[in-house]
């Protein structure tokens, strides 16, 4: 017969020893016993970098770890009944379940932690200040809004994300409801065209993302661009032209776009022409890095001048798929 291990008798360098043998889903259920498990787990210093929230059919909350570790949670949140009707508030979590990307599920009975409460004890436990993305995935999202603001509102989000099927009324919502959120990045066709939700583009965002080559055929034009304030915006659209990006660049120089730090338009398989892009710019020849990737060779850069004097760099880049054209702002000295 086995004896028990009294795990918490044991040193603080043992039970370290210990914890660091536990699968992360293991850990997290033995950081929730008491408070010394807790500190304990926290003081490890364990590698989770990275919080999401999901609101989907239930609530999830997923911890990725630093780049290039293989090691992620995901934690899903069941309702006592599953097929309530909507909106419902954000309820009392009945049965939880950890998984370990691609490895082992575990599944706990709550211990009467509301979700938000399970979100505040991962970011504890792990030294996550932040949640990266809260995403949305359903067309209709089934949660009352002003529960969601409660439970969630007053965490600091990054990004809001909007993908599958949501519905722009469904981001709409969640965009009035999570102002704080400096971040937008939508990867579904509810976003294909820019004319019906021109509030959006107009508003301060640190991150603008739209388009993508497998979930949304954006058809953009110059005018949608130009209302954009956000300090960094990637556009991936079929209906971009190295004219309509030569205009833009004419634009800025008269001064449009003035939050704007950083742009990168990706044409896909089109032809992108310099004589184009450039064409009735003054600039000057640069050599600079490559924006993406490590180990590049250095590459063409095309300096142009706004009127206020502040300066900004132009590079046509190759992908696989064509090429994108990138715009880099410095400060005004």
């Amino acid at each position: 017969m086995s004896t028990a291990l009294p795990l918490l008798d044991l040193p603080n360098k043992a039970l370290e020893l210990v914890i660091q043998c536990m699968e992360y889903t293991e850990t997290v259920g033995f950081s929730l016993t008491s408070n010394k498990t807790k500190e304990s787990v926290r003081s490890l210093k364990l590698n989770m970098e990275k919080i999401d929230l999901r609101v989907n059919n239930i609530i999830t909350i997923r911890l990725d770890s630093e780049e290039g570790s293989p090691s992620a949670m995901v934690w899903r949140f069941y309702p006592e009944e599953e097929d309530s009707p909507g909106p419902i508030p954000v309820y009392m979590p009945a049965r939880v379940t950890g998984e370990i990307t691609q490895r082992s599920v575990v599944e706990y009975q709550n211990p009467g932690l509301q979700i938000q409460e399970w979100v505040e004890h991962l970011q504890y436990i792990f030294s996550i200040e932040d949640i990266q993305n809260l995403s949305f995935a359903e067309e209709n999202c089934k949660f009352d809004w002003n529960s969601l603001k409660d439970a969630f509102g007053k965490f600091k989000i990054i990004t809001l994300f909007f993908h599958d099927v949501c519905s722009l009324e469904c981001a709409q919502t969640a965009l009035r409801h999570f102002p704080s959120a400096r971040n937008v990045t939508p990867f579904n066709s509810s976003f294909n065209d820019p004319s019906h939700y021109r509030n959006i583009l107009i508003q301060n965002w640190d991150l603008l993302v739209l388009g993508d080559e497998q979930f949304m055929s954006l058809k953009i034009g110059l005018d949608d661009i130009l209302l954009m304030n956000s300090r960094d915006i990637t556009i991936q659209s079929p209906t971009l032209t190295d004219k309509m990006v030569n205009r833009f660049f004419k634009h800025w120089i008269r001064g449009s776009n003035p939050r704007m730090e950083l742009a990168r338009f990706a044409f896909g398989n089109q032809v992108v022409r310099k004589e184009i892009v450039l064409k009735g710019l003054e600039y000057q020849e640069v050599t600079m890095d490559p924006m993406e990737g490590e180990g590049e060779e250095e590459v063409q850069g095309y300096e142009i001048r706004r009127n206020d004097g502040t300066v900004g760099t132009i590079s046509i880049e190759p992908t696989d798929q064509g090429c994108d054209v990138y715009f880099q702002i410095f400060e005004l000295f």
